[in-house]
């Protein structure tokens, strides 16, 4: 893969110098935030993918609800909103952190189940 590495490189070299990311909507500013942050890296592409088809897991919906009680709690100005948010925010920590709990056991128990695969052999077999 070293040379598609290579040419995806010198094609995006090229449609730089060709201006070709000039005045993009948005240049200037910070990237949006990731709201996978919290997956782990291995799930992190296949949450993206999962959700653009529309066939996002439990997991990406709590995952949403943690991220949207973080943000109200962020945006809470009076002691008593503060300590409601934080007590939304805790509940929906909890929910993501169990469910991911689950999500890794159960690939793990998956893992641990799967037989191990015999080498295939390297020369084809003699018929008799």
């Amino acid at each position: 893969m070293e040379w598609a590495d290579r040419l995806a490189e010198e094609r995006i070299l090229q449609a730089e110098r060709e201006g070709a990311f000039d005045n993009l909507p948005g240049e200037g500013r910070p990237l949006p935030p990731d709201p996978f942050f919290r997956l782990p890296d291995e799930m992190r592409l296949a949450a993206r993918v999962l959700t653009m088809c529309g066939c996002a897991p439990q997991e990406l919906s709590l995952l949403q609800d943690l991220n949207e009680a973080r943000r109200r709690l962020e945006g809470s100005r009076t002691a008593e909103e503060r300590a409601q948010r934080m007590r939304e925010y805790s509940e929906a920590e909890l929910k993501y952190n169990v469910a991911m709990d689950r999500h890794r056991e159960m690939f793990r128990t998956r893992a641990q189940r799967a037989p191990a695969r015999r080498p295939r052999a390297t020369t084809p077999r003699s018929r008799r």
